[in-house]
């Protein structure tokens, strides 16, 4: 029956092998030497204790950990690195969305009903107001892949739909702040959000950056982009096509941070906006 070496020496020789942890193993068998002939009396005891303090701070050393440079790929993603919308939506309570028009959260509308609504959760929305004048500034800045007047005008017939809902509740904003946003369960340990900045006259609405913040991540830029989410909520006005304003009482789509916010139709309130690609991510908000 072969000999199994022992656990730590198979993995020292599989290190060696693959030149891993090289100073590391050389400083240790550097010592064995000296110290081996230290005791031998080939060597002076002083040249012996030098030679391990030498090597006990070079090991010192060594176990400082490396400063890793940040993978700014990691960090800065496209609308391809998301999940889509409807996986999204099945681990959703509170939903807060802004987009110029919010179309590929709203095609969408009836999992949102069925996944957020139906179960208690809230959502709010702001989109851009139908001002000719401002979404002209709008289509300028904006990729030239969507009609954007005849695309909000869809997005607020299913918006105007779904006022009715106690939990729903949305906005217009008169101009287009450069993102769009995406904030996902706020007052929750598992919250995030999605940041999408618009560039300018992108080819596509998938070269856009994306940035997605956890709470765990960072409490601070996670608290910034909810806290901005709120003051679109604040600077927009209540849509002058429904009375969808929530009540005070709590019971509406949430006045203040702790409501929510969504974009959605209701089953059979009528045909979504038509998406294309059939595959609409959460990281595309707008």
């Amino acid at each position: 029956m072969p000999m199994r070496l022992p656990a730590r020496l198979r993995t020292g020789l599989d290190d060696i092998r693959h030149r891993r942890r090289l100073d590391t193993y050389v400083t240790f068998l550097l010592g064995l030497a000296v110290t081996g002939l230290g005791l031998s009396g080939v060597v002076d005891t002083r040249v012996v204790g030098s030679a391990v303090l030498a090597g006990v701070s070079f090991l010192v050393l060594n176990s400082v950990p490396q400063l890793q440079r940040p993978d700014t790929e990691a960090v800065l993603r496209d609308r391809s690195d998301y999940r889509t919308v409807a996986e999204l939506l099945r681990h959703a309570r509170d939903l807060r969305v802004y987009g110029p028009t919010a179309v590929h959260v709203l095609v969408n509308s009836a999992e949102i009903r069925r996944e957020i609504l139906d179960r208690g959760g809230s959502c709010r929305v702001v989109v851009q107001a139908p001002d000719p004048a401002q979404l002209r500034m709008t289509a300028l800045q904006l990729d030239s892949s969507m009609d954007l007047e005849m695309t909000l005008r869809q997005s607020l017939s299913v918006l105007r739909r779904l006022g009715g809902h106690p939990r729903f509740a949305h906005r217009l904003i008169p101009f287009n702040p450069g993102f769009s946003l995406l904030v996902v369960n706020a007052d929750a340990p598992d919250g995030y959000v999605i940041v999408e900045t618009h560039g300018f006259q992108d080819e596509s609405i998938a070269d856009r950056m994306h940035i997605r913040i956890t709470k765990a991540e960072s409490a601070r830029w996670f608290a910034y982009w909810t806290a901005r989410f709120e003051a679109l909520w604040e600077a927009a006005s209540e849509d002058p096509g429904t009375g969808n304003e929530p009540g005070a009482d709590g019971a509406g789509a949430g006045t203040g941070t702790d409501g929510g916010s969504g974009t959605g139709e209701g089953a059979g309130a009528g045909r979504p906006p038509h998406d294309p690609r059939g595959t609409l991510t959460a990281g595309r908000p707008e």
